[in-house]
């Protein structure tokens, strides 16, 4: 038999735990059955907390066992098809959380939410704590939003929300840009630029080849903001302070990064059509004071989460944003992401009739 305490968060954006106080060696299929029937709970949970940490099993150790409890969600896994961080699949769906480098750090974000339909849920599992920092940052969205400025909220609304612009370039190519770019063969898995048009034109994305072999991606119009489909919170729902250069910039001098920082400024002299950019949903360029307050606010907002092997995280995509700090030493977080569960609506775009083109 499992039993577990709840530990309410002891801070403003920390998770709600679960720590398990019988059956610590339970294996992948009893924790399976065990998180199903607890499931009308941890939903309740998630709605209220938007995170969920369940802490103490011991015999969970690979990303078999991982998969074989996420059967408890009781909804699909998705692919990660048009996404932007670098990861490999490793069973079934479940993922590696990034392979960012180490050196960085993650801004605060929601999963895939530069598209219109982004997973309802992540969930992470630790195989490997890093041996120095590492930690998973998490932090309360309606807390994010109650702090930015009211003005520029408007200001997002007033100009129709957001549209990401992204150069993809070609793997040999990929190296030699400032940040982390995926080539477009990764985002789309092909090598055949027909197949990748087809799949962007299925997303409702503006495609257009450069001379050099990249792929210059618009992708669709979005709001700044969404609505959760069951607490009615209008909720951040963006990557701007990621994707826009300005930010950019900022967070690789952050992070000490200035090599990188100076092969950005270099880009956005000589080449700005190399670079992601971010602009207003009516093609105007976004204010970078107005780029810079959201990063800040974010990064205010973050609280380091340290992990211990075994931890399974579930995060609301919605309500909880997550990122991760510098690390060194080995470290494996496997990630999954999660569709609306059985019965829920996906998460409704905030003004989706007035703002997203059909």
């Amino acid at each position: 038999m499992i039993a577990f305490e709840e530990i309410p968060p002891a801070g403003l954006h920390a998770p709600l735990v679960w720590r398990i106080t019988r059956g610590q060696q339970a294996d992948a299929a009893t924790v399976r059955d065990w998180l199903a029937a607890q499931r009308h709970l941890y939903d309740t949970r998630l709605d209220q907390y938007g995170a969920v940490l369940i802490r103490g099993f011991a015999a969970l150790h690979c990303a078999t066992d991982f998969n074989t409890v996420l059967a408890a969600a009781g909804a699909s896994l998705l692919d990660y098809v048009g996404g932007t961080s670098p990861r490999r699949t490793v069973c079934g769906r479940v993922m590696t959380a990034t392979e960012v480098p180490a050196d960085y750090s993650i801004p605060i974000h929601q999963e895939m939410s530069y598209t219109a339909t982004p997973p309802e849920r992540i969930a992470f599992f630790c195989v490997t704590p890093a041996d120095a920092g590492g930690e998973t940052t998490l932090a309360d969205m309606r807390e994010v939003t109650r702090r930015i400025d009211s003005g520029v909220l408007q200001r997002f609304r007033q100009k129709g929300g957001v549209q990401l612009r992204r150069n993809l370039p070609l793997p040999e190519h990929a190296a030699l840009r400032p940040g982390v770019p995926k080539p477009w063969t990764e985002v789309f898995t092909t090598t055949e630029r027909s197949v990748a048009e087809s799949a962007a034109a299925m997303r409702g994305w503006a495609t257009q080849w450069l001379d050099d072999g990249s792929l210059q991606l618009w992708q669709e119009v979005l709001p700044a903001t969404r609505v959760h489909p069951r607490t009615g919170d209008d909720l951040w729902f963006n990557q701007l302070h990621i994707f826009s250069p300005i930010a950019a910039l900022r967070w690789a001098r952050n992070d000490g990064r200035h090599v990188l920082a100076e092969r950005m400024e270099v880009a956005l002299r000589d080449a700005p059509d190399r670079v992601d950019e971010v602009l207003h949903g009516d093609g105007t360029p976004i204010a970078a004071e107005d780029v810079l307050h959201v990063a800040e606010v974010l990064d205010a907002c973050a609280l380091p989460h340290a992990w211990q092997t075994g931890d399974v995280l579930m995060l609301d995509n919605l309500l909880a944003g997550h990122g991760r700090r510098q690390y060194s030493g080995p470290r494996s977080i496997l990630a999954a992401l999660i569709g609306a569960r059985d019965g829920a609506a996906a998460p409704e775009a905030a003004g989706a009739r007035n703002e997203v083109s059909a």
